[in-house]
């Protein structure tokens, strides 16, 4: 990734950015399903809680490429991967400063998305798989029709930090290292943006009810704000309770919850009505083979979860290499895994309770949220999972890597 890319400053780029977003548009296309009864599905797949239990040191992977297709147009690392609601179409993003739209199956490229002037570290899907949003590392943002494969919007701000589409309409979220987050109503292009607090806003995503954001800081602290007005309605300061930067985040499907996940070891859950802090879990395992925990190991917590099948877990991962599913309750580990390597993603599987975890070992691998149990490796990378995706169906694991290529893994 190109690190030495000066900020940009807010420079938008296409008419009509300045007026506000109607986010009474939003909320005509949001109608969440609030009778979904979650301890019915508690009850129905959770099995009895079992002791905390350390797995032991995966053995050395094979050099056995599992993959089903392999591509590889990229030059040099791709940073991220995502795969169309369709189920058909891939988009990647990478090193070489392009972002490729591509055949999942033949992996014939369809368009290729030009124009970018840093590594592409962002690539997303609208909810519906009609737009493709690209962002690269700074701040040039494009927005492409899948349907014609062509570029309908463009905006360039600072170092951007994330990106994501909202669950129901095409409206767009982003962080930036200058701490400003943007919003904007594609492609009409109306612009909202809330203000810097100062501190880098290095994750972030929407709340489940559609109308307020969510942002994890790199001074520790978190923000919940409200979409409509800007207002910043909860906020956890950093150094009382979580000195490290916040570099995870997730929320619960019961729009109350989020989890932060932090450089210090911890992750907090928060509880975004009462702003209280439900409790704080220490994700720093000690190494069962050393007896202590080993001098100088990153225990960053890199990736944060919510079960979406069992209300009552959380999972966390670190750059150690331990994937910990915890009991919210109790914030108390039902299991810990050690995975042997750090993870850089975490994803679930569309239909069951099984999660995926990409490994910076080049391995990603799955794990029964019920019982721990490992079951599942895809290996091929030479080098460290960057990214990862699950289609919808269930049927296909994607995963970009520092190698350079994208694999397409086929899942039974």
């Amino acid at each position: 990734m190109k690190m030495n890319t000066p900020p940009v400053s807010p420079d938008p780029v296409m008419e009509g950015e300045n007026e506000d977003i109607d986010i009474g548009d939003i909320e005509e296309v949001i109608e969440l399903d609030d009778n979904t009864d979650l301890n019915e599905a508690a009850d129905r797949l959770i099995g009895p809680s079992e002791d905390e239990q350390i797995g032991d040191s995966e053995e050395a992977e094979s050099n056995t490429d599992m993959a089903a297709l392999i591509f590889s147009k990229h030059k040099g690392s791709v940073f991220t991967c995502c795969i169309s609601p369709t189920g058909s179409i891939a988009a990647s993003g990478g090193e070489d400063d392009l972002a490729y739209v591509w055949d999942i199956i033949s992996g014939n490229i369809i368009f290729t998305c030009t124009g970018h002037k840093d590594s592409v570290t962002q690539v997303c899907f609208s909810h519906d798989g009609t737009l493709l949003a690209t962002g690269d590392y700074g701040g040039y943002i494009q927005v492409w029709k899948l349907a014609t494969s062509t570029k309908i919007w463009e905006f360039e701000i600072g170092d951007l930090g994330w990106m994501t589409w909202h669950h129901g309409s095409h409206v767009l979220l982003a962080g930036t290292e200058e701490g400003e987050i943007w919003m904007w109503l594609v492609p009409q292009g109306n612009t909202r943006t809330f203000p810097s607090f100062g501190t880098a806003s290095q994750c972030g995503t929407f709340m489940q009810d559609g109308k307020r954001g969510a942002s994890g800081y790199e001074d520790g602290s978190v923000r919940v704000f409200d979409l409509k007005s800007g207002q910043v309605l909860q906020q956890w300061g950093g150094e009382t309770t979580q000195a490290g930067s916040v570099v995870s985040l997730a929320t619960h499907k019961d729009n109350t919850l989020v989890i932060a996940g932090s450089i210090d070891g911890s992750a907090r859950l928060l509880n975004t009505n009462n702003g209280k802090v439900v409790g704080c879990l220490n994700c720093v395992v000690e190494d069962s083979t050393e007896g202590e925990n080993e001098e100088g190991q990153d225990h960053t917590v890199e990736a944060v979860t919510f079960c979406p099948f069992i209300p009552n877990i959380a999972v966390t991962s670190t750059l150690a290499g331990f994937v910990t599913f915890w009991d919210i309750s109790s914030q108390v580990s039902r299991h810990v895994l050690a995975q042997g390597c750090g993870s850089s993603q975490l994803a679930w599987h569309p239909s069951e309770p099984i999660l995926f975890s990409a490994g910076l070992d080049g391995v990603s691998r799955s794990y029964d949220a019920r019982s721990g149990e490992p079951l599942a490796k895809y290996s091929g990378h030479s080098q460290s999972v960057l990214a990862l995706d699950i289609a919808r169906d269930g049927s296909v694991l994607l995963s970009s890597s520092d190698d350079g290529t994208v694999r397409v893994f086929k899942l039974t």
